[in-house]
């Protein structure tokens, strides 16, 4: 099998899969990494990828929250207790929701890094 482009690696890493053959899982779990594919046999042995996930997930997070923030500041919508809880309630949902996405693309890049430099 050959090694995929990298946007193509990325894509598939993103989706939460081999970034590899792009069929077999990345995740055994929310965040925990498979050792190999299931799929197509690649080890992830020593594809790691620290705390980008969390700085990614951070900065995206923030692009979201500041504009919702803005917009209801600027409208006076809602009272401040409301403001929080709604600001609150999105930020911990899309926190959830972009990590597993965010380390999926990193594990990717990593792989796609190291495959690079083995070929």
């Amino acid at each position: 099998m050959t090694t995929p482009s990298l946007a193509t690696a990325l894509r598939r890493g993103v989706l939460r899969k081999c970034p590899r053959c792009g069929a077999g899982a990345l995740f055994a779990g929310y965040l925990k990494r498979v050792e190999t594919c299931p799929h197509c046999g690649e080890s992830f042995e020593g594809v790691d990828a620290d705390d980008g996930p969390a700085w990614l997930t951070i900065g995206l997070v923030a692009h979201i929250i500041v504009p919702l923030l803005i917009f209801f500041e600027s409208r006076e919508l809602l009272s401040y207790p409301a403001e929080m809880a709604v600001l609150l309630g999105v930020t911990i949902v899309a926190s959830l929701a972009l990590l597993p996405l965010c380390k999926g693309f990193f594990l990717a890049a990593v792989w796609a890094i190291a495959a690079r430099k083995t070929s």
